[in-house]
């Protein structure tokens, strides 16, 4: 038996474990880099389920629960911070009543946390709170859980085909039985297979038309601001209905505000906007009044794969968080093709079960799920320390990158990057992007370099103001002047 898996996001990667751990073949075919879609883009928020108890209940209690075993079969990729929901004077008391009922309905553990002490350990928040509560919100480091997942599968047995797109279905009557694809160099081949899965996020409409049916997935960008240096040691929520610029995350070094919901007809996403990033924090202002001061790195942007069986109308934020499992042999008479549509990073493993379950139940496969039981681990020893002064040169000064570490990440420019941490910095790149991409294959270095460049302009241009404002214009004149290339 062999399934191929289209996209190698959170959804494909816990669609292709699951599959895996049942002792089937899986094949992943990513038209782009690992992580290049919705999962390398989002606010590393393990939810709790806190932010949609009373908007979401069903999404919000599967959070809480998958929040639960992560924790245990994933911990290298968890950062238990804890976090807190906060209501300002004048905020709804209804909303908080519900909410609170929510919680003990669903099992969501809410704890009361007196203003005074939440002010001693977060001074910066503003003075305008009435009431706070704890959850275990905490953090998830989406590439090393990325890495991890391919590095499981992969010593497993299955595989993982970069920069290779499915085209189309190859039929047998009315049954799967190949998938045609396009290689990077610009060959094409059909792969036998015995079922095939969309688990392509926000493309997942496109992929569907490919296949010759019609699934309504509407793409929903969100803008997100990177501050330097973590101020905040735990997650902060609003307590108020979900809405812009009403959380901020601690990921590694940094401070994440997230974010915006604006539907749109492309899963691209979009430039951010100054005007766009200007609001956010505003909004965030409200819950850190002095937030104008902390050194803002970047904007960001995420699209989210939103899908509503019923058809979507109004605002986007009303569609559900949960997630779909479409089997087409009940619903488009195509048997042994699947789609897994919507949810949030936190359920990736749960959606891979529901995936795994219906396949096994449509093409009679006796093989329970076993990823609630077995760790996500790599099969492999941890890589070799070495010592600072074997490292070679140091390429990135803001994040300590050293050649050595650069020669231990993987082949693409996305894996070392996020590997590694290079270019996200305070710099942004600006001293280290040449340095470290031209450790890279020669062939693709002009196309890495531009395009990185290409992408940390756009996330400085939407925050470029103050120190911003400066280090933009250093970047265009060191890249003209001194590297020699083109604005």
């Amino acid at each position: 038996m062999r399934v191929i898996v289209i996209g190698a996001g959170a959804t494909g990667l816990g669609v292709a474990w699951d599959l895996t751990l049942r002792g089937i073949e899986v094949i992943v075919l990513e038209a782009q880099e690992i992580g290049a879609g919705t999962s390398g883009r989002f606010h590393g928020l393990l939810h709790s389920g806190g932010r949609y108890l009373v908007t979401d209940p069903s999404a919000a209690k599967e959070c809480y629960q998958e929040n639960m075993l992560l924790r245990d079969i994933a911990s290298e990729a968890v950062v238990t911070t804890g976090g807190y929901f906060v209501k300002k004077y004048g905020d709804d008391d209804v909303f908080e009543s519900n909410w609170l009922g929510q919680a003990e309905k669903l099992g969501v553990p809410v704890h009361p946390v007196s203003v005074g002490d939440l002010r001693a350990e977060m001074g910066m928040l503003t003075e305008q709170i009435e009431r706070s509560y704890w959850v275990p919100d905490g953090v998830l480091e989406g590439f090393k859980m990325l890495a991890m997942l391919v590095q499981a599968i992969q010593a497993r047995g299955s595989k993982l085909f970069e920069h290779t797109k499915a085209t189309g279905l190859r039929l047998q009557g009315d049954r799967v039985n190949g998938v045609a694809v396009e290689e990077r160099s610009g060959g094409t081949r059909v792969i036998d297979c015995d079922a095939v899965v969309n688990t392509a996020g926000p493309w997942a409409g496109f992929v569907a038309r490919d296949w010759g049916l019609d699934i309504r997935v509407q793409p929903s960008y969100g803008l997100m601001l990177i501050f330097a240096n973590r101020r905040l040691d735990k997650v902060v929520n609003r307590l108020k209905s979900p809405s812009d610029g009403d959380i901020f995350v601690p990921h590694q070094e940094v401070v994440i505000l997230g974010t915006t919901d604006v539907a749109q007809p492309s899963p691209e996403a979009p430039q951010p906007l100054r005007s766009e990033a200007v609001r956010l924090m505003e909004l965030g202002s409200e819950l850190i009044p002095d937030l104008g001061s902390w050194r803002v790195l970047r904007g960001f942007n995420g699209v989210r794969p939103l899908y509503e069986p019923s058809g979507i109308a109004g605002d986007s934020r009303t569609v559900s968080r949960d997630f779909a499992v479409l089997d087409h042999s009940e619903r488009d008479g195509l048997l042994g093709a699947f789609s897994v549509l919507g949810g949030k990073w936190t359920t990736f493993r749960l959606m891979g079960e529901a995936l795994g379950n219906q396949l096994a139940t449509t093409l009679n496969i006796d093989s329970p799920s076993r990823s609630r039981e077995i760790a996500i681990d790599t099969k492999a020893p941890p890589p070799a320390t070495v010592a600072v002064g074997d490292r070679g040169a140091l390429l990135c000064e803001c994040e300590q990158v050293y050649e050595a570490d650069i020669a231990q990440t993987a082949r693409s420019a996305m894996q070392r990057r996020f590997g590694t941490w290079f270019a996200m910095g305070p710099c942004q790149g600006t001293f280290c992007a040449h340095r470290v991409l031209g450790r890279g294959s020669e062939e693709n270095f002009a196309k890495e370099l531009n395009t990185l460049r290409r992408e940390r302009e756009h996330g400085l241009d939407a925050v470029g103001w103050g120190a911003n404002a400066r280090l933009i214009a250093l970047e265009q004149s060191i890249a003209a002047q001194c590297l020699g290339e083109e604005l």
